[in-house]
């Protein structure tokens, strides 16, 4: 009989709800390949919005924690719950209190909401499947003054009956992901079979785009920057891919670089980029201890600037590509903002907007975000 770990099989493509990357990150991640992602998943997204449907192809973000997977064990037919651990070699699946203090006892804070989700969400759940979602609150997080609480960055803020119903709950939770019969991730989750209960506040992530506003004007704009970012990568990606792809990659050099521009409003370039690449290595170089290996991590960050400056060109055709890609994506989610969800959201007591949002393409997720605002503030967030 297959275990658990199995049923979720970590080394297969798809198998899990893996990190979601921004749609204009992929070509520095996967080169051309991830371009061509990028530029699908983008123009999915905009005749989606175009046809002001509402359906799990393109999803809200909620900046909930800690995820968390639930549902019926395949094997033994027993509710459980775990966090993103259900995922580790040795998987923590918690089918009793006593697991969740034995696997989380040390993280006190997580525990408590998985006892929660534990006690609550069993009065909800379909009897078969496998299901995951974000934690949006238990019932001492929300403030009496109004019905409002904050599972991460953003408070969240409901008003009318969803307020009414979200006070008389004992637990809170968007559900955004089933497991299929393979243990394969999918955004199709089969909401009209979870029940009602007072106790908990369930709803999926599912976007109406007939509550937006996209207007011809910005139709156009995103076309322009659509048009500009694939002519680079028609005119110029087979030798700019060659030449970046030492660069490329999750973890890599452009990517690390990207979200040093995030932190300090920079504009990326490749001049920007040798500078980045310097200063890494004088990371590295201050954390060993003799003159030779430091001197070895210097010499490592000079060849790196050195293959950029041959290929300037090439780095500049490719931070530029980005650009486009991320003013066509900022395009769309300015538009997708102008509705809610049905939440006012505020980060430290000011006026935000939603974290972002999801389009499902090709049987994987790409991130739809304001950078500037949102993903500015959870990477400064990381370093308080």
């Amino acid at each position: 009989m297959l275990s658990f770990k199995d049923y979720l099989k970590e080394e297969d493509e798809g198998s899990k709800l893996k990190h979601i990357h921004h749609a204009e990150d992929r070509p520095l991640l996967h080169g051309h390949a991830g371009f061509e992602h990028a530029h699908a998943a983008l123009m999915a997204a905009h005749e989606h919005m175009k046809s002001g449907a509402k359906s799990n192809k393109l999803t809200m973000k909620y900046d909930g924690s800690p995820s968390v997977v639930f549902g019926h064990h395949p094997h033994n037919g027993k509710f459980f719950v775990a966090s993103k651990s259900a995922f580790n070699k040795n998987p923590k699946i918690n089918h009793t209190h006593e697991d969740i203090e034995k696997n989380h006892g040390h993280a006190p804070g997580l525990a408590e909401k998985l006892h929660a989700a534990l006690d609550h969400l069993p009065k909800v759940t379909p009897k078969k499947g496998v299901y995951q979602g974000d934690i949006m609150h238990t019932h001492g997080d929300l403030k009496e003054s109004k019905v409002s609480f904050t599972p991460n960055t953003i408070t969240y803020t409901a008003h009318g009956k969803e307020a009414d119903k979200i006070k008389k709950s004992k637990i809170g939770v968007v559900v955004h992901t089933k497991y299929d019969e393979k243990g394969n991730a999918t955004p199709h989750v089969d909401h009209e079979n979870f029940k009602q209960h007072p106790d908990v506040h369930h709803h999926g992530a599912e976007h109406d785009t007939s509550k937006i506003h996209y207007s011809d004007k910005e139709q156009g704009e995103f076309h322009k920057h659509m048009a500009a970012a694939k002519e680079i990568h028609d005119t110029h990606g087979k030798k700019m891919y060659k030449a970046t792809e030492r660069h490329h990659g999750d973890g890599g050099h452009l990517a690390t670089y990207i979200n040093h521009t995030v932190r300090h409003d920079e504009v990326p370039s490749a001049s920007g980029f040798q500078k980045h690449l310097t200063a890494e290595h004088e990371k590295k170089a201050q954390k060993v201890k003799t003159p030779a290996a430091q001197e070895k991590k210097r010499s490592e960050g000079a060849e790196h600037v050195a293959h950029v400056e041959k290929n300037k060109q090439h780095y500049d055709n490719m931070l530029r590509m980005h650009h486009h890609l991320q003013q066509a994506k900022n395009t769309l989610v300015k538009s997708l903002e102008s509705h809610e969800g049905g939440y006012e959201h505020h980060i430290e007591g000011k006026k935000s907007k939603p974290e972002g949002f999801v389009i499902n393409h090709d049987h994987e997720p790409t991130k739809l975000v304001n950078r500037a605002e949102f993903a500015k503030q959870n990477l400064l967030k990381v370093r308080k």
